[in-house]
């Protein structure tokens, strides 16, 4: 009989220990971890907001918004004709795109090329290189400049150190035209031999040419031959100012056939 009333008192010691652990095993482990995950999504939720409500007041801020910019590099343009063509005015400075931004001033027919930069919060700075005339080319009353690419600009200045081309049919030209190859390398190839010269004249019938200095119109045509050309009219011109005459003009076009009149 005690040997019974022993083994009862066992089990329930037993029975005992493994009720207080599964009670205890459900206190620290499955409800900490449902608590946990609460808290987390709470946490989330409020970093969301948080990190919403800084980007609105980053993209909000007139901090970040552009109200002027630096131009260098600019002698023909202002800075003021530089700024209204960007477009920036007012742009928040995350949404400025550098390539259309340099798009829209390099439309400026005096312009180049263009190069933004962008730093926060509102800086911009508009590196300019602009179309520098290597010669004027003047038809009637109205003149023009002509880059080295031979791109037509308006003028902005009154030039006096610049080589000039008159033209001597008279014809306009239109701001962004681009002067025919052919010309471009006739005043060139003449003002290498020649660099004296302050003026040429040009017309589609007899070239490129210029005034000797007795004030006879002289003809050259095209670029081609141009040192033989002149060699040419070396000897012609003696000859004429040892016969004393006054030519109404000398036409070494095809300098082995040059004649006057």
């Amino acid at each position: 009989m005690a040997s019974r009333r022993g083994n009862g008192r066992r089990s329930q010691r037993r029975l005992g220990r493994q009720y207080h652990t599964s009670a205890q095993s459900l206190s620290l482990g499955t409800v900490p971890a449902f608590e946990w995950v609460r808290v987390s999504r709470l946490v989330a939720v409020v970093l969301i907001m948080l990190l919403g409500w800084a980007t609105y007041s980053v993209f909000n801020s007139s901090t970040f918004y552009v109200y002027e910019v630096e131009v260098r590099g600019n002698a023909a343009v202002t800075p003021e004709e530089v700024y209204a063509a960007s477009g920036l005015e007012g742009m928040s400075i995350f949404w400025v795109d550098k390539d259309a931004v340099s798009d829209r001033i390099e439309a400026l027919p005096n312009v180049k090329s263009v190069r933004v930069r962008v730093r926060l919060p509102a800086s911009v700075t508009i590196l300019l290189e602009e179309r520098a005339p290597s010669l004027v080319w003047r038809s009637g009353d109205s003149h023009w400049w002509v880059d080295a690419g031979g791109t037509v600009v308006p003028p902005l200045a009154d030039l006096t150190d610049v080589l000039t081309v008159v033209d001597t049919a008279g014809r306009s030209l239109v701001d962004g035209d681009q002067l025919d190859a052919s010309v471009l390398a006739a005043v060139r190839e003449l003002h290498h031999f020649l660099p004296e010269l302050s003026v040429m004249y040009y017309s589609d019938t007899t070239g490129i040419g210029f005034k000797s200095p007795e004030g006879w119109p002289v003809y050259l045509g095209d670029a081609r031959d141009m040192e033989f050309k002149l060699t040419v009219l070396v000897p012609l011109r003696k000859y004429l100012l040892d016969q004393g005459i006054t030519p109404e003009f000398v036409n070494v076009q095809f300098p082995e056939r040059p004649f006057y009149r």
